[in-house]
């Protein structure tokens, strides 16, 4: 290839790359009359047993470009996990983030979470369940593992038992010596 085009091709293709360059997210959105609820972990992957938060992002699509809402006070969201349920309060992310909301949660089981919507979002009525990103055990970040903690811990409690053992029996052997030297 010529090097007078091998540079601009090069050049091209990086541009290209940051371009499209995009975050993957494991957030669900749903559409509710003009409204788009976008729901995800805050924090991801959710491991069990660590801060988390339920991360809503609200907006009305109804005049052709979505516009953050700012109002949810009808807006009733709920988790789900085993039979179990528990009602969330959404919280502003942040001043400067209108329509983002998040409802702190420690998810204490691996496993997939159900989240249902209810209420209003103005005068549409709510009705819809999500099921984000699953929760992962613990495990899988966990370094370095239980299980390899306990065994350096069984073969370090091994190690001493060895040297004892080596102690004594060359003590006993030291004994023995002293005691044929004497009869002898």
């Amino acid at each position: 290839m010529d090097r007078k085009l091998f540079i601009p091709a090069c050049i091209l293709a990086f541009m290209a790359f940051l371009i499209s360059y995009q975050t993957v997210l494991a957030h669900e959105t749903i559409t509710v009359g003009d409204y788009e609820i976008e729901i995800g972990w805050l924090n991801e992957p959710p491991v069990a047993g660590q801060q988390n938060a339920i991360a809503v992002n609200v907006s009305n699509t109804g005049g052709g470009e979505a516009q953050p809402v700012e109002d949810i006070s009808a807006l009733v969201v709920a988790i789900s996990y085993g039979g179990q349920s528990k009602t969330l309060t959404l919280e502003p992310l942040g001043e400067d983030t209108p329509g983002q909301f998040v409802a702190p949660i420690l998810p204490t089981v691996p496993g997939q979470y159900t989240v249902t919507f209810s209420g209003q979002l103005g005068d549409t009525p709510v009705d819809a369940q999500v099921e984000p990103e699953e929760v992962a055990s613990a495990d899988t970040l966990q370094f370095p593992s239980l299980e390899s903690s306990v065994q350096s811990a069984d073969l370090g409690m091994m190690n001493w038992l060895i040297y004892i053992s080596l102690l004594v029996g060359l003590i006993s052997l030291v004994l023995a010596v002293m005691a044929l030297r004497k009869t002898g």
